[in-house]
C-alpha cells in the first residue's frame, strides 16, 4: 500500500500543479479589465508585447489613442496575475513532472534547472513589462531586457520539454506519443524565431505538450505503472 502511494505522489504533484496551470490560464480572459479592452485587445497582444523590441512595434500592440488605456489596464492586469499565480504554477508543473518522468537521474535534473532559468526570465520579463506601461512614450530603452527575457523564456521551456522527450524515449513504450509532443515547443520557438508571424506556434506547441503532459500525469496518478 505505501508502496502503492508511493507511485502517485509524483504524478499527482504534477496533475495538482497542472491543474492550476490551466485553471490561471483560463482565468486570464475574464479578467474584467481584459473583458472592458475588447476588440483593442487582440488574440496575440500578449505574446506581441513581450516580443516587443521597437516604439513601432509597441505602439502597434497598444493601437490608437482610445485603445490604449484600457489595453494597459489589461495588460497590467494580465501580467500582475501572471506574476502571482501563472508562473509559479507552471514552474511547478514543469518541475514535477521532471522529477516524475526521470526521477533523481541527470536528465531530470538538467529538465529542473531549466524550470528555474524560464521561471527567472519570466519574472524578469514580466516586472519589466509592468514597468513599461508606467509610461509608453519613456519605454523604448526597456524593451531589450523583456523581450530578450522572453526569448530565453521560451527557449528554456522549449529546451525543458526537449530533455523530458529524451527520459520518455529512454522510459517504456507508452510514454513514446507523449516524448513527441513534449518536442513541439521546440519547434514552435524555432519557427516564432525565423518568422515572427508564426509566433501563434509558440504557444500553440506548448499548449498541447502541456496537455498530454497533464493528462498523462492524470492517468498515472489514478493507476500507477507496475514498473
Amino acid at each position: 500500500m505505501i508502496r502503492f502511494i508511493g507511485k502517485r505522489t509524483l504524478p499527482l504533484a504534477t496533475t495538482t500543479a497542472g491543474i492550476a496551470t490551466f485553471s490561471v490560464t483560463a482565468m486570464f480572459t475574464g479578467l474584467p479589465a481584459v473583458k472592458a479592452a475588447g476588440t483593442c485587445m487582440g488574440a496575440g497582444s500578449v505574446v506581441e508585447f513581450e516580443f516587443a523590441r521597437t516604439a513601432a512595434e509597441l505602439a502597434a500592440v497598444f493601437g490608437p489613442e482610445v485603445c490604449r488605456g484600457p489595453v494597459i489596464a489589461g495588460m497590467d492586469a494580465i501580467n500582475r496575475l501572471d506574476v502571482a499565480a501563472y508562473i509559479p504554477a507552471y514552474t511547478a508543473f514543469a518541475i514535477f513532472a521532471a522529477l516524475w518522468l526521470g526521477g533523481r537521474t541527470r536528465l531530470a535534473l538538467a529538465a529542473v534547472a531549466l524550470a528555474l532559468v524560464a521561471f527567472v526570465a519570466d519574472m524578469v520579463e514580466t516586472t519589466t513589462l509592468l514597468q513599461i506601461t508606467k509610461d509608453l512614450a519613456a519605454a523604448e530603452p526597456l524593451l531589450p531586457r523583456s523581450s530578450t527575457a522572453a526569448w530565453i523564456k521560451f527557449a528554456a521551456l522549449a529546451a525543458h520539454g526537449a530533455v523530458l522527450a529524451l527520459v520518455c524515449l529512454r522510459s517504456t513504450p507508452r510514454r513514446r506519443i507523449l516524448a513527441v509532443l513534449l518536442l513541439l515547443p521546440g519547434i514552435g520557438t524555432v519557427a516564432a524565431r525565423v518568422d515572427p508571424g508564426s509566433v501563434g506556434l509558440l504557444t500553440l506547441g506548448l499548449g498541447l505538450a502541456w496537455t498530454a503532459l497533464l493528462l498523462v500525469a492524470i492517468r498515472e496518478a489514478v493507476w500507477p505503472r507496475k514498473a
